[in-house]
């Protein structure tokens, strides 16, 4: 026969399977399936039931047989057949449609509230397209099944199928896409319906959810669902920022499924089809192995470990599952041939020939044949009663049987599908029409074109002068070739709040979220009209941080790197960059104006690991990502044009305070910036080390190769002239205070000293007190020092309220008025410390503060705010009013923290962008003692009290903190600069030792240890460890145990280990806590996430970084004691306080016999020198390592405890 023959016969087979199979069971009116049959040829109970899932799933079987008989289309019955097809697929797709279509007042809720009750159903019914179960009978909410029929609608659509047929539905569509688009940050049922694995109604961050979403997302932006006949109003919007959110979410997960499940066979769909939603390919090898390590089987995959469903072992007379009977599942879970389906499609599509045979080999082992030569695959296979207990003591012995359900319908369609691939009836570019399986490949880096727009023609000028191109918004506007209207980002977000409406449905679009930097870095077309945007981060009036122009330079890198890594568009990305004359300083020294110094890096073609290119905007038009927003209708788009122009300088407004150059004419003078009174009252001090306030004026620097030259932290007793020359950022109400030359002259007057405030003459709470209203009044209407004012105003504030009415200089006036004319001031004048406290007052928010929030916990990374002894923990992502209300009552009347919590969060969130590296071994980070550490560091270089140190790190400017909390986090040292001259001068920084006992480079060590826990005898002896470090500095070992214990930093397998040791033991007993062994160890699993938060929150409870440190180390110590065969059990509950002391005891023994220095404290009396728990300072400075390490000390006293365990191997060696 021919090959159109051969092929031609095959599809006839298939088509018969196909028939007889899947289409005899299809609805004739809407459409749709069973998601199985039973072996009398029902699906009994389910006989009405439509999974959206399972529907999707068991309809791509018919697309591709579509997809075959059209390629021999040469008959007119092969075209007839194609045709049949095809209208099945159609009719199906549309029945799930009109199912989610009658539920469009949930579609509505749910895209603004995230709330689980207001889901989509999952299920339907199968004649009438009605629910078959209530809103709070299922699990709903499964972001995967939605995002699975919007990829293969787009998959299908792009083919040639024709779907969607009115507008109605494309906007219906579109809030399909509203829908799914927060799935990063959306906790649902997952795949499986269940949540959390003990299937108590718990849902959770899934892999496969948000995977799906992302490949949903990528496959459907910018797809027209009316095909060749379409036109702007019918084409699908993604915004590519969510999608790079969900792609950042699923790497960081993967190749876990969620906080219960460490693996899931579902993962399959994710890594290969259909969504082929992870582009890092190592990452994608890494989970299939995982996958094939833990859940293949002789008969299929698990679905995760300790599954339940349809075990003999379930109660089916219930759908939970107490947490204690999950262990009992171990080893008997049901295994799927659908996942060998999954492996020989993937392995067709990577073109892994063997792979094919094999697991095709092992899948027709599976299937069930028939008498009328009809081939069934079943949903599972399940280990029988009378063979459990023989499966339990050999895993993978046992022959199993098939469940009742024969016919698992997504498994038969993918089976048929699997066939028409490796039979090469289809290609598979067939089935993937959109390219998915290519998003893999390499991409080249983009180019990200910045357009500078100066405030007036003089400063384009004078730019020009110095090769820096730039253009006036005029000039822009005005372009003859291509004219671009320049708006604010916000703008934007209000625009593609008219997405998706459609009156008839009550569907009023997209939610007004912000736009993100891929948005911003696009232009649009409005009916022919060119707009660019700005970048969200200047839109943000009402935070301070664009205050500071080293930050702004910092955020505009981070948008160019973020970029350059997520950038997938066609066309280059093309950022607007404003540039005010405050930005740049004063002419004069413009060359250290740190605006003025990425300007000319922008200009060298290079930054960020980025090529740039800077130009005009009309160049950059042609080679731009141009996107249309043609979908606005006329009255939408004139409102649009009707906005005003954009605005580089705003008017200045009447001041009601005393200002500063009003009080130089005065000839009074102020006091310095330290701050008492009212403002000094409302913060609280960390409980830091105190030390000696040092003779002389100090600077800390610290030097940050990563921004070229000569950038360091700076802490002064007085304002820093380079300080305050960077406070002129762009801000409209920063240049309300502009009085052009005279007001520069007196800037630097204050900046000399003649205005700035001092110590001696601070006002106390009492003496205001003292004083009635009016004559409090008549003080702040006479007050010149902005810090006095700041006490008036706060003192004012706690007595009567922020809306407190009153006159001053002749006019009405309220407290919440003058904090906010007082905080634009001080704003002004950079004096960041009063700029923090009265942000807090006003209560002023980040507008990325919920997003920020996001981009930590869609990376796995908790964390709570407030200070350790009133913490509130986050672990879902909120809103930002919600997330700030949750700072203010972690912080309460502490006005300076709470904006000292959102700036610390800020940053923490732009360092895992950009350097996720930063957080590893890292699971909760805990703000306010990260903030404490840094006053604590600060104390310790300075040699300062806590006090003084906590007011010289207010005093930073927002970048100068955002590197110091850099520096910690990456373990830099810095120094102390006692000279007193100008900042010409540079100092480098010292990248810190990894001092963990374990640590990703220092695996080699863990097995030094093992190997030195078996050489020791019971006999008793001091344990010796070869040394690693030598020379180690005083204090070095304290501090990076605090910095440790702060970051809840712990070494690599930590979690596992204590998982093991739990094995061996009742409990494990830390401070007030007790971690038991039951239902601990029979609910969770080694890897689980779910475990690893309990660990972590027994440590958490420990108020000492030091001492957290020391119980991480000795339990590190005890899991490689517990790895040794021999060992099988460690005895009773292990009190970590008693192994520590009993090695605290060892330590001092050794001290006093060779004189070490806890001869003079603890040596004579245990705990005299002030140590944490008790415990010798110098115990805490002692390296891991070495003849008088921790480590010898920790093994030596584990060893003494296991000599009275008895264990069945009496030649156990214990190093």
């Amino acid at each position: 026969m021919s090959n159109k023959a051969e092929s031609r016969v095959l599809l006839e087979k298939y088509e018969h399977l196909l028939n007889k199979t899947i289409l005899v069971h299809q609805n004739p009116v809407t459409g749709l399936l069973p998601a199985f049959v039973l072996k009398d040829g029902t699906a009994g109970w389910a006989s009405n039931h439509a999974w959206v899932r399972d529907n999707v799933y068991s309809v791509v079987s018919v697309w591709g047989l579509a997809l075959a008989f059209r390629n021999i289309a040469e008959r007119q019955d092969d075209k007839m057949k194609a045709f049949h097809l095809e209208q099945s697929v159609v009719k199906l797709m549309r029945g799930l449609l009109f199912c989610m279509m009658r539920q469009t007042d949930k579609v509505e809720k749910f895209k603004k509230t995230l709330e689980r009750d207001n889901a989509l159903h999952a299920k339907f019914n199968m004649q009438t397209c009605a629910p078959v179960v209530g809103d709070f009978d299922w699990g709903h909410l499964q972001i995967d099944a939605t995002a699975l029929y919007l990829l293969m609608l787009a998959q299908m659509t792009a083919s040639g199928l024709q779907i969607i047929y009115t507008l109605d539905e494309v906007a219906f569509v579109q809030n399909l896409v509203f829908y799914i688009e927060d799935a990063f940050k959306t906790p649902d049922y997952g795949i499986w319906e269940r949540g959390d694995k003990s299937n108590h109604g718990e849902t959770e961050l899934n892999a496969t959810s948000i995977g799906m979403a992302k490949a949903a997302l990528d496959a459907i932006s910018g797809l027209d669902l009316f095909g060749a006949r379409g036109g702007p109003s019918s084409i699908i919007c993604v915004m590519h920022d969510k999608l790079a959110q969900c792609n950042a979410k699923l790497e960081s997960l993967l190749p876990r499924e969620s906080s219960s499940k460490e693996v899931d066979a579902g993962l399959l769909s994710i890594i290969g089809f259909p969504a082929f939603a992870v582009e890092d390919i190592p990452l994608i090898h890494k989970t299939k192995h995982k996958i094939e390590e833990k859940l293949l089987g002789e008969y299929g995959c698990k679905r995760f470990l300790r599954d339940g469903y349809q075990t003999v072992r379930e109660d089916p007379h219930r759908l939970h599952y107490e947490y204690y009977e999950l262990k009992v599942f171990e080893n008997i879970e049901c295994e799927w041939p659908l996942f060998i389906i999954y492996l020989v499609i993937n392995a067709i599509f990577d073109g892994h020939l063997e792979e094919v045979e094999r697991y095709h080999t092992m899948l027709e082992k599976l299937v069930i044949k028939a008498s009328n030569d009809l081939v069934y695959v079943p949903e599972l296979y399940l280990v029988p009663e009378d063979k459990v207990p023989l499966e339990y003591k050999t895993p993978h012995s046992q022959p199993r049987v098939p469940s009742a359900k024969v016919q698992h319908m997504w498994a038969q369609s993918l089976y048929i599908l699997c066939g028409l691939l490796r039979d090469r009836l289809i290609a598979p570019g067939e089935i993937d029409p959109l390219n998915r399986r290519l998003c893999m490949q390499p991409r080249h880096d983009p180019i990200v074109q910045v357009v500078l727009l100066a405030e007036d023609q003089q400063l384009c000028a004078q730019l020009k002068k110095r090769n820096i191109h730039t253009e006036t918004i005029r000039r822009v506007e005005r372009n003859p070739t291509y004219p671009v209207k320049i708006l604010p980002a916000k703008y934007l977000t209000s625009v593609y709040s008219h997405l998706g409406v459609s009156k008839k449905m009550n569907l009023t679009g997209r939610p007004p979220h912000v736009v993100g930097v891929i948005g911003t870095s696009q232009l649009y077309k409005v009916q022919g009209t060119m707009f660019a945007f700005t970048p969200n981060f200047l839109d943000q009036e009402a935070f301070y941080l664009c205050l500071d122009n080293s930050l702004l330079v910092d955020l505009i890198r981070t948008d160019i790197a973020y970029l350059k890594t997520n950038w997938k568009l066609v066309g280059r990305p093309t950022i607007v960059l404003p540039i005010l004359r405050t930005m740049l300083g004063d002419w004069a020294t413009i060359d250290k104006s740190p605006v003025y110094r990425l300007l000319t890096t922008l200009s060298s073609g290079y930054t960020s690991g980025a090529s740039i290119q800077v130009g005009s905007l009309s160049d950059f038009t042609p080679t731009s990502c141009i996107k249309s927003l043609d979908f606005l209708d006329t009255k939408v788009a004139s409102a649009i044009f009707e906005i005003p122009q954009m605005e580089l300088a705003h008017p200045n407004r009447a001041s009601i305070l005393i200002t500063p150059d009003k009080f130089m004419q005065q000839g009074n003078r102020g006091r310095s910036s330290k701050i008492f009174g009212s403002v000094r009252q409302s913060r609280q001090t960390p409980p830091t080390l105190k030390r000696p306030r040092p003779k002389q004026e100090e600077r800390v620097r610290v030097e940050d190769d990563s921004l070229g030259p000569m950038v360091s932290l700076e802490v002064n007793d007085s304002p820093d002239p380079k300080l305050l020359s960077l406070a002129a950022a762009y801000s409209g109400r920063r240049q309300s205070f502009r009085q052009d030359s005279k007001l520069q002259s007196e800037l630097s007057q204050v900046t000399s000293g003649l205005v700035t405030p001092t110590r001696r003459d601070s006002m106390q709470v009492a003496a205001l007190q003292a004083h009635t209203l009016d004559q409090i009044v008549e003080k702040l209407h006479l007050e010149s020092s902005i810090y006095d004012q700041a006490d008036i105003l706060t003192f004012l504030f706690n007595s009567y309220g922020k809306d407190f009415s009153f006159k001053l200089a002749g006019q009405d006036v309220t407290v919440g008025a003058l904090l906010e004319e007082l905080y634009q001031k001080a704003g002004f004048f950079g004096q960041w410390s009063l700029v923090r406290h009265t942000a807090g007052i006003l209560k002023k928010r980040v507008e990325d503060l919920g997003p920020a929030a996001t981009d930590l916990l869609v990376r796995q990374k908790h964390f709570s705010v407030g200070q350790p002894s009133h913490e509130i923990h986050i672990t879902q992502p909120m809103s930002s009013p919600v997330l700030m209300g949750k700072i203010v009552q972690a912080c309460g009347g502490d006005y300076t923290a709470v904006a000292i919590m959102q700036e610390i969060l800020i940053y923490l969130a732009m360092f895992i962008r950009s350097e996720a590296e930063l957080f590893h071994e890292m699971l909760r980070l805990r703000i306010g003692l990260i903030y404490n550490v840094m006053v604590t560091e600060l104390a310790r270089a300075m040699a300062c009290s806590s006090e003084d140190a906590m007011e010289r790190l207010l005093d930073l400017g927002p970048y100068d903190l955002k590197n110091l909390l850099h520096h910690i986090l990456s373990r830099k040292e810095f120094k102390i600069d006692n000279s007193s001259e100008a900042e010409d001068e540079t100092l480098g920084y010292q990248p810190a030792k990894q001092l963990s006992i374990v640590s990703p480079s220092k695996r080699h060590q863990a097995q030094v240890m093992v190997q030195n826990v078996k050489a020791l005898n019971t006999s008793g002896g001091p344990v010796h460890i070869e040394s690693v470090e030598a020379e180690d500095r005083h204090g070095q070992w304290r501090r990076r145990r605090r910095l440790d214990g702060a970051l809840n930093r712990v070494p690599f397998d930590f979690y596992t280990e204590v998982w093991h040791i739990l094995e061996k033991c009742p409990g494990i007993s830390i401070g007030n806590n007790y971690l038991p062994q039951f239902p601990t160890v029979q609910e969770m699993t080694p890897d689980e996430l779910k475990f690893a938060l309990r660990v972590e929150t027994v440590l958490n409870s420990l108020p000492d970084p030091e001492f957290r440190q020391m119980v991480v180390e000795v339990l590190m110590v005890i899991g490689l004691v517990g790895k040794c065969s021999e060992i099988s059990s460690l005895g009773d509950s292990i009190v970590v306080e008693h192994i520590i002391g009993h090695a605290h005891s060892l330590f001092l023994q050794d001290q006093k016999g060779y004189g070490g220095p806890s001869r003079d404290c603890c040596c004579e009396h245990v705990g005299s020198c002030g140590g944490p728990a008790g415990f010798c300072v110098h115990f805490y400075d002692s390296a891991p390592s070495g003849r008088y390490g921790t480590m010898s000390y920790f093994a030596q006293a584990v060893a003494d405890r296991l000599r009275g365990v008895k264990n069945p191997k009496d030649q156990c060696k214990v190093n």
